[in-house]
């Protein structure tokens, strides 16, 4: 098995540090601290002293790049979709996720992960905030319109949603059920945007709680370990081939591709548990897919 090890980068000490982004265009790096607010951009060239924070009144649990624009990042917000100008702060809603059938549950969730399919289409996993209650569901916005993906089925739910990532080809979605150590892989129909044919993919050793994802270009996924301090790399066939162990951060909690060649691994982390929060980067042999842009 290929064995990795990452190195300290940025001296962040985020509180809930998530969301890695690299834009290529600009050599940027971006990722938030859900639990102090902050967006922190990070100019490659110049590093953690040259970076600038977007301090928030709301927490920012997602980053996405916006195409053809350097001003605006796309973010979800507690419980919506919005456009982030990265200079000044400011925040322009775009939708907002309603639970129909309990309108009392906006007070028990957040938004967390998400990612836009090839098409463009806006997946979103929500959360319990007591990270116990099977009451999170995965939402898409497409032309505007927000869906709960997840009404009328139970088995849709979980108390932490994390993912969703597509295969190089779109054709399958990945995504977590966090607190029982699941990934699941479903067929994906890229044109309508819909799921089918949902099964257990990975379930994590050693109460691993598999956090964010990201897929290179063998069409493997690179899995956050969270508790465990390491990443783990996923063959298609569902078989661990390769770890990354993470020095300093036993809660690791998300990847992300970035670097010229898309060979280096930006990796997020928790201050919690004798973790530091700060950013680690390590350099691996299979580069990874760009992310999908959102399109406005």
């Amino acid at each position: 098995m290929k064995e990795y090890t990452a190195e300290e980068w940025l001296p962040s000490a985020s509180g809930l540090g998530e969301s890695p982004l690299y834009r290529q265009e600009d050599d940027t790096f971006f990722f938030a601290d859900i639990k102090n607010c902050l967006v922190h951009c990070v100019p490659l060239s110049r590093g953690w002293a040259g970076r600038y924070t977007v301090h928030l009144d709301e927490p920012i649990t997602r980053l996405e790049i916006v195409e053809g624009r350097l001003d605006i990042l796309a973010v979800q917000t507690r419980l919506g979709f919005a456009l982030l100008n990265s200079t000044s702060g400011a925040i322009q809603q775009i939708a907002v996720i309603r639970h129909e059938e309990d309108a009392s549950l906006k007070d028990k969730v957040r938004m967390n992960d998400g990612g836009i399919d090839a098409r463009g289409r806006w997946w979103a996993g929500s959360m319990a905030l007591d990270e116990e209650a099977a009451i999170g569901r995965l939402w898409r916005l497409d032309g505007g319109n927000v869906k709960d993906m997840s009404a009328g089925n139970e088995d849709e739910r979980a108390a932490v949603i994390n993912g969703p990532v597509w295969s190089p080809d779109g054709k399958i979605m990945y995504t977590c059920n966090t607190p029982e150590g699941k990934i699941y892989q479903s067929k994906y129909d890229v044109e309508n945007g819909t799921t089918n044919n949902k099964r257990l993919f990975a379930h994590l050793e050693d109460g691993g709680m598999p956090d964010g994802l990201a897929v290179d270009s063998e069409g493997h996924i690179w899995a956050a370990a969270n508790s465990q301090g390491k990443l783990v790399r996923i063959s298609p066939q569902g078989e661990v081939v390769a770890t990354c162990v993470v020095p300093g951060a036993k809660m690791t909690s998300c990847p992300a591709f970035g670097g010229k060649d898309m060979k280096t691994l930006f990796i997020t982390s928790i201050s919690a548990d004798g973790s530091t929060g700060n950013v680690y980067r390590a350099r691996v042999d299979i580069p990874g897919i760009p992310r999908n842009e959102f399109k406005l």
